[in-house]
């Protein structure tokens, strides 16, 4: 699916004006703050806001590279290991604060907080000019907006934070990172993690309830008459490209997940079980991903990437032997990953015999490799329908093994295993099948990791050293330490 014309115009003219002026109009200063004054006057001034979320969120440092297939993925140790001339060499062995890892690490929470600002820019003005929008655009992009804070917030307490919340004594004294909500130069301190979690949870319910005015919300679905004036310029369109409703009910599983705990594991099932039943997303047949790698059918929030191609498919040649940024897997590692000595398993899955391509050098995953023939070109998914099937599984692992089980079987069909999960399993067997589905289904999304380290991992497949906070947590910038005087 593509923007309409009127939208990537929009994009056009936003990146321009961002690239072109050194002080632009997010900029705190009396002459952005009197520029910001003139542009939330219309509605179209908080559209063109709302895009330049999204582009912002497009850098490399975030989800066009290191917050999906880049860092974030390097770090689960699904590749081969990087040689020492590596870009990312140091960042894949967890020194992140070497001469060479630091300033990626410190990009990272930096960009994050660039884009929180200008969305807290946007909400500071759209409740006191909410007579400029149109009450159907006034819910719509202020649920966006919210929705996003809580999503970048909730990223940054996964990469920065500490996970394996449930299962630690010695968090209640620390603090998590600050959690941001107004526009302004002030310090924002910090909280602790159950604050800073009753915060996040604050937005994603309050842009839920705001989203049921989102034309992808099915319970029950509006007419389409009912949008007919609003989105005459198909603003509202492709809501799989936005933060919508059904990607915030995945964003609050994924919270409920990581706060961990039996009732918020049975409720993140429930915030899942939603998304299954009522989102316009479905489970990719095994014969469409030859198509489509992307699997587009199954994402429930994803981001249009302008110029992805030259981002990211050098490190998808596994051809080039003067190439040593290629992001390698080796045929073993592969076979066993997927389990090919059974061939009503590993040889029939997808992710295994189509999403995987051999060269010379190794594998190399094709998800997102860029190839002009291909549909849904640049575009990077950030929530897909088979985690919904493993937050539900997971919590009835623990309650209802047979719907666990059901759950697993349902994801594993659709990827092509003939073989079902065997209906007498245990629950440390389902876990362990629940692994397994984690690491075949998430190379080069950048989320394994954070499965991991929700858990608590002590080992990592394919990495020899100790896994501790060491590894799981990375570390502020200094100048927010020196400066800040942030705690982590």
């Amino acid at each position: 699916m593509k923007l309409n014309n009127k939208i990537i115009f929009t994009i056009l003219l936003v990146a321009l004006f961002a690239t072109s002026c050194k002080k632009g109009w997010l900029d705190v200063t009396s002459s952005s703050e009197i520029r910001a004054e003139d542009q939330f006057t219309s509605e179209s001034g908080f559209k063109d806001a709302l895009i330049g979320v999204y582009i912002g969120m497009t850098d490399r440092s975030l989800y066009a590279s290191q917050l999906t297939w880049g860092a974030m993925d390097l770090i689960s140790h699904q590749y081969q290991a990087y040689p020492a001339s590596a870009g990312y060499f140091q960042f894949q062995n967890h020194n992140y604060r070497s001469t060479e890892a630091t300033p990626q690490v410190d990009a990272i929470w930096n960009k994050t907080y660039n884009v929180i600002a200008d969305i807290n820019n946007a909400l500071g003005h759209i409740d006191k000019n909410k007579s400029a929008l149109n009450p159907i655009s006034y819910s719509i992009i202020k649920g966006e907006l919210l929705g996003l804070r809580a999503f970048l917030h909730f990223d940054l307490m996964r990469i920065y934070g500490h996970g394996n919340i449930s299962g630690r004594t010695d968090l209640s004294g620390k603090l998590a990172i600050p959690y941001v909500m107004v526009f302004d130069k002030v310090t924002t301190p910090q909280l602790s993690y159950n604050e800073t979690f009753a915060l996040l949870l604050k937005d994603v319910e309050t842009a839920s309830q705001l989203l049921k005015e989102d034309p992808i919300y099915n319970n029950p679905r509006k007419p389409s008459t009912y949008y007919a004036e609003v989105n005459r310029d198909g603003f509202f369109n492709n809501r799989e490209q936005r933060m919508n409703y059904y990607a915030l009910k995945g964003l609050k599983g994924r919270v409920l997940q990581w706060m961990g705990g039996t009732q918020n594991l049975a409720e993140a099932a429930l915030s899942a079980e939603e998304v299954i039943q009522y989102s316009d997303a479905n489970l990719a047949t095994s014969t469409a991903a030859a198509t489509d790698p992307r699997l587009y059918s199954e994402h429930l929030f994803n981001l249009n990437v302008m110029g992805l191609e030259d981002i990211i498919n050098r490190y998808l040649n596994a051809n080039d032997a003067t190439n040593n940024d290629a992001l390698l897997i080796l045929p073993q590692t592969a076979q066993t990953l997927y389990e090919t000595s059974n061939p009503n398993i590993g040889l029939v899955d997808i992710r295994y015999n189509t999403l995987l391509a051999s060269g010379n050098r190794g594998l190399v995953s094709i998800k997102l490799k860029q190839v002009s023939a291909q549909p849904h070109l640049n575009i990077v998914p950030l929530m897909k329908l088979p985690e919904m099937y493993y937050i539900a599984a997971e919590n009835y692992i623990k309650t209802n093994l047979p719907k666990a089980i059901a759950y697993l079987n349902i994801v594993r069909k659709s990827r092509g295993i003939i073989q079902d999960i065997a209906a007498n399993s245990t629950q440390l067997q389902l876990t362990e099948e629940l692994t397994k589905e984690y690491r075949k289904e998430y190379i080069s999304e950048g989320q394994l990791f954070f499965y991991y380290k929700r858990l608590g991992f002590t080992t990592i497949p394919n990495y020899t050293g100790v896994v501790n906070d060491n590894i799981y947590v990375l570390p502020y910038p200094q100048a927010e330490i020196e400066f800040g005087q942030r705690r982590q």
